[in-house]
């Protein structure tokens, strides 16, 4: 049986949106993520997909404790997930952030950037510490010399290699990842790939890897959570959601994948119809007013998240009593 590493559990986050300059009023909240529930088991990776402004980044952030729920919770073992979690927890759960070039400090020498989390976490002498660091920068491919060195004198690549060795500087057991290679060359995007499930090999680790392009999602993970304006669509086994996807939203995202053949573009299908506002939603189906499928149930009960069959889960009333024709 695997062992669950972290549990999330009906989170939410929103925002409140406020208008005036000297007595600011509240006029509405933007739901950022709405009443997301999943379990993550040691050793595989969940992919988080969808479009942009779909929630991905803030629920890692969730996940991280660098933003608190405004309702349901994070749990890691037995511990709550908080901005104020103790060091402990914080030390087990590390971030690979998306710009590489904005998650170093250009001040501080790669040395400083990887012993400050053990200056945080542990109580080592200048040697312990240099004896792990020099382990770690060749796991990612970067030389000893590189530790004099400051930020601006890597690429985008080498960037992320030393973001991903700070990283795992504390040994983690749980490591998530904000579209990590988005920002880089696709020849780039293949190594680092390729390099973190090889420490996830070595290491054991476990990953939340969020991404915008399925290719990468269908490349690293294990299980894939798909989300539509906040909320959780589908969820299931990498082979089983890009085989038989089962949400018109996951279709659709499937569908829009660009084709490098240009005798089979016309294949290629673009999601149309208007995106509701986050502050405010439907009573019904979040994805009604762009989905073809839609019932009339669609429009006025929002579906829920239920398991078709093999752990597959959806939220859909196509796949629910009331739905099925």
């Amino acid at each position: 049986m695997k062992e669950k590493i972290l549990e999330v559990v009906d989170l939410c986050k929103e925002y409140p949106v406020k208008r005036g300059a000297l007595l600011p009023k509240e006029i509405g909240r933007v739901h950022a993520v709405n009443h997301v529930s999943f379990t993550l088991y040691q050793g595989e990776t969940l992919g988080i997909i969808g479009e942009s402004g779909c929630g991905k980044t803030t629920l890692i952030r969730m996940l991280m404790g660098l933003e608190e729920a405004t309702g349901g919770y994070v749990q890691f073992g037995d511990k709550k997930i908080h901005r104020h979690m103790p060091p402990l927890v914080r030390k087990n759960i590390q971030m690979v952030f998306q710009d590489p070039y904005a998650s170093l400090d250009p001040r501080m020498s790669i040395q400083r950037i990887l012993e400050e989390p053990l200056r945080i976490h542990e109580r080592m002498s200048a040697e312990e510490k240099k004896s792990r660091i020099l382990p770690l920068l060749e796991q990612v491919g970067l030389s000893r010399d590189s530790l004099k060195k400051y930020p601006h004198e890597f690429s985008g690549g080498q960037r992320q290699r030393i973001a991903i060795a700070r990283a795992l500087v504390t040994d983690p057991q749980l490591l998530l990842c904000d579209e990590p290679v988005s920002a880089l060359d696709v020849s780039i995007q293949a190594q680092i790939l390729n390099l973190l499930k090889d420490l996830q090999e070595k290491k054991k680790l476990t990953y939340v890897f969020v991404s915008h392009d399925m290719s990468v999602i269908s490349h690293i993970s294990d299980r894939v959570l798909v989300m539509y304006l906040g909320q959780a669509v589908e969820l299931a086994e990498k082979e089983d959601l890009f085989e038989h996807p089962l949400h018109p939203y996951t279709q659709a995202l499937m569908q829009a994948v660009p084709i490098p053949d240009p005798r089979e573009q016309d294949q290629c299908k673009v999601l149309e119809g208007e995106i509701p506002s986050p502050m405010d939603l439907p009573p019904g189906c979040p994805f009604c007013a762009r989905c073809k499928k839609a019932l009339a149930i669609c429009k006025e009960i929002r579906p829920q998240m239920a398991e078709t069959a093999d752990g597959h889960q959806v939220a859909c009333h196509l796949y629910t009593d009331g739905g099925k024709q």
